[in-house]
């Protein structure tokens, strides 16, 4: 395993401490991602994979057991690890990332859904109304930058998650998406190909379907595991063990999201939009994201090491495959390029590592409850939805003596709790990221000036968050390197088979150059580079 070992990760766990000093994200030495095979032949399509929540100690430990499209990956592109810039590792704030290069403190995604002090509610990162839009991204992304280049090409993003499909793209291209009321893909456009695939391919008929292992014998050999290991709690609805049936769900709709059959219809329908769209129909090369969202949740529900997330990894590697192979029929072998990635890791399940659990509303409570020891009973604590800690008008109406000595409470109170590594607040961390270093420097880059809360906090390694009524296995959103650590597996266009690779290189590419890589393999100006009101 890269970097981050199992036995590395259990040790931290055992001596929990402040988060350590990570990689700079600024340039340092030689970067792979400035480097490309020299091509002179067509380029018509350019493709980003997302793997949600597919951490890089995770991938490490799958992929030797893979040998069809994971084999094919490894055997055409350049394995790395890539670093995460801060510890906004959340679906969101990375989807963002990937798609703009633009970390929160500029693209203003700070969570999925944030407190919104102007209303006094939570928002979610794409909520337009009854809608959904990027309105709430405050910079440009990829299908901006396509667009501003007005070439004729096209940005297309297909995910199951509404903010999977939207925000890398920015302000501009065709966002597709899963709608369990509809039971059936949807777009931020009208499209009649994807009505006449809807129509032809009803998603309604596969709400039948039992998620059953392909072979029970191999996934206890693979993940030195049982089925139902202590931590694993399902998803969805679906219990610990297997099978998991769609059928007998009280909702199959919305269970799609956590079963093989999820990744799978996002993937059929990229390639439809392959045909509807034309993708790669000439030589200005065209961009198609893919997020496959049921992986996260599949993480979520039972773990990394279950037995679920081995049996969803061989039926990933063989769709892999079958991707792969309809993009060299429907583009062109050697035609199409390929970054394969995520938008953040993972824990190991806190079982295995002598973690534990914590959730933001008993954080909440506890900081409620030390500020009430300074200044009385009262609701003094508005949400504590990670990373951040909101506190309510009625507080910052005391007077600053009282307010002060209530918020040197609740930092006492927070850094007492053995799950929090540090909590500070967040006006101490805020602004002019390029003069900090260190930690200070990566926590900046996630506090955008508006919508970042009043403190912050992070968790120790092997500690985990989730919300009080939708307990997890594992999760993700800290400064620990599980949770920044991903794969990134680089397949550019004149790329040459080689032997496959058995680990990732020595190199770091950090997660905030995807979008200006990519940008490069189109020919068109990177994200970062564009004006704000290009959006």
């Amino acid at each position: 395993m890269h970097r981050l070992a199992l036995l590395s990760v259990i040790a931290l766990a055992a001596c929990p401490r402040a988060p350590t000093t990570p990689p700079s994200i600024r340039p340092h030495g030689p970067d792979p991602t400035t480097v490309t095979p020299p091509y002179s032949g067509t380029k018509k399509l350019v493709v980003l994979l997302i793997i949600d929540q597919l951490p890089a100690w995770a991938f490490a430990q799958k992929a030797p057991a893979m040998s069809a499209g994971v084999d094919r990956l490894l055997r055409e592109g350049d394995w790395h690890t890539g670093l995460h810039p801060s510890p906004a590792t959340l679906t969101a704030p990375g989807h963002a990332l990937l798609g703009t290069g633009e970390p929160p403190y500029h693209s203003g995604i700070v969570g999925n859904e944030w407190f919104d002090r102007a209303t006094s509610k939570m928002v979610q990162s794409i909520e337009d109304g009854d809608g959904k839009s990027t309105k709430r991204l405050r910079v440009p992304g990829l299908g901006d930058a396509i667009a501003a280049a007005n070439s004729g090409a096209k940005a297309v993003a297909v995910s199951l998650k509404d903010r999977a499909a939207l925000l890398p793209l920015g302000h501009a291209g065709t966002a597709i998406w899963y709608d369990k009321k509809q039971v059936a893909f949807v777009a931020n456009q009208p499209l009649a190909w994807l009505s006449a695939y809807n129509k032809a391919h009803p998603i309604a008929s596969l709400l039948q379907d039992v998620w059953t292992p392909l072979d029970p014998a191999k996934l206890a050999q693979l993940s030195g595991t049982v089925d139902a290991q202590p931590g694993e709690v399902g998803e969805k609805a679906f219990g610990p063990t297997f099978p998991h049936s769609l059928a007998t769900n009280k909702d199959p709709a919305d269970a799609i999201f956590t079963v093989p059959l999820g990744n799978q219809l996002v993937l059929d329908t990229a390639l439809a939009a392959i045909e509807g769209e034309q993708l790669g129909a000439d030589d200005k090369p065209d961009l198609l994201i893919l997020s496959l969202s049921a992986h996260d949740y599949v993480g979520h529900g039972w773990g990394h090491e279950s037995w679920e997330s081995w049996d969803m990894w061989l039926r990933l590697d063989t769709a892999i495959g079958e991707l792969l192979g309809a993009l060299d029929a429907k583009v062109g072998k050697g035609e199409w390029a390929m970054i394969v990635t995520s938008d953040h890791g993972a824990s190991p399940m806190p079982e295995r590592i002598r973690g534990g659990r914590m959730t933001p509303e008993g954080l909440q409570q506890i900081a409620n409850d030390a500020a009430a020891t300074e200044i009385g009973a009262g609701t003094w604590v508005a949400s504590a939805k990670y990373p951040f800690v909101f506190l309510t008008p009625a507080l910052f109406a005391k007077p600053p003596k009282d307010r002060a000595k209530a918020v040197h409470k609740i930092l006492l109170a927070l850094r007492a709790h053995p799950g929090i590594a540090m909590a500070d607040r967040v006006e101490s961390f805020v602004g002019q990221c390029d003069q900090r270093t260190g930690d200070a420097f990566g926590i900046c880059m996630m506090l955008d000036p508006e919508r970042a809360g009043d403190l912050f906090y992070l968790p120790r390694p092997g500690w985990i968050l989730s919300d009080a009524d939708e307990p997890v296995a594992t999760a993700h959103g800290s400064w620990n390197l599980y949770d920044r650590e991903v794969p990134v597996i680089m397949l550019p266009f004149g790329r040459t088979p080689h032997a496959r690779a058995t680990g990732a290189s020595n190199t770091t590419i950090q997660i905030v150059r995807i979008a200006t890589v990519l940008a490069g393999w189109l020919g068109v100006t990177a994200p970062t580079n564009l004006p704000r009101d290009s959006r």
